[in-house]
């Protein structure tokens, strides 16, 4: 269920649907929590809403998830 939530996200980043993008990775998040790549993606969603202090909470467990994700470092 949190894959299909996170396509459900990565579709309406995709159709720059931020908010509704932000809740599904939030959701998905809800059901799997130690996946690094949903709060890589529910950051990327942050900061495309200049919400950066809140993208930068969500990168910075994406990282301490798997310090090896390069995406988690970069906006």
């Amino acid at each position: 269920m949190a894959n299909v939530l996170k396509d459900q996200g990565n579709k309406a980043f995709q159709a720059k649907d931020y908010d509704n993008a932000i809740d599904l990775f939030s959701k998905a998040i809800d059901l799997d929590p130690q996946n690094h790549v949903l709060w890589s993606n529910r950051s990327a969603a942050k900061a495309a809403k200049k919400q950066y202090a809140e993208a930068l909470e969500d990168a910075e467990k994406c990282v301490s998830l798997n310090p090896t994700w390069s995406k988690g470092l970069l906006p």
